[in-house]
């Protein structure tokens, strides 16, 4: 009567979809691994050590997936003096920082609203005038935990 069609299709592997999943993972600079430095470096390396609330993100850089942020200072564990007047802005209790989205950096996105503490850098002559006055990222965020400001104020002693 009727013929019976048997259909055949190709259908990937188990090993193609676990390469394909394991090689999107991999591809994603930051994603998978990324090494860190220690944080006794990471505090070395940078002149100022404070703790902060992203209040704006602005700058955004559309090329190269970077920008910056307004952050409202809560304290200044490393290198107040080193944060000149010209880097202050909207009274002196905020700063801008530039840098985030640096893909040499490991932990290096925020949102608005969230609180880290930032290790940074006045930025270099190199970077002016579009990061004049701006303090520069300089290693992964680090969120907010008693732990995490005791081992940082540890370091900075």
């Amino acid at each position: 009567m009727g013929t019976h069609r048997q259909r055949t299709t190709a259908r990937p592997s188990r090993f193609y979809w676990t390469f394909a999943v394991a090689f999107a993972l991999w591809s994603q600079p930051g994603r998978a691994s990324c090494p860190e430095k220690e944080l006794e470096r990471r505090e070395e390396e940078a002149n100022v050590v404070l703790t902060g609330t992203v209040e704006e993100i602005i700058n955004v850089d559309p090329v190269h997936h970077t920008y910056s942020c307004k952050v409202r200072v809560w304290r200044y564990l490393k290198g107040k003096e080193m944060v000149k007047s010209a880097n202050l802005v909207e009274g002196g209790n905020k700063v801008m920082i530039g840098g985030f989205g640096d893909p040499l950096i490991c932990d290096n996105q925020v949102s608005t609203g969230d609180t880290r503490i930032f290790f940074v850098n006045p930025s270099p002559t190199s970077m002016w005038p579009a990061h004049k006055n701006e303090l520069m990222l300089n290693s992964s965020l680090m969120r907010i935990t008693l732990r995490n400001l005791e081992e940082v104020e540890n370091c900075v002693e």
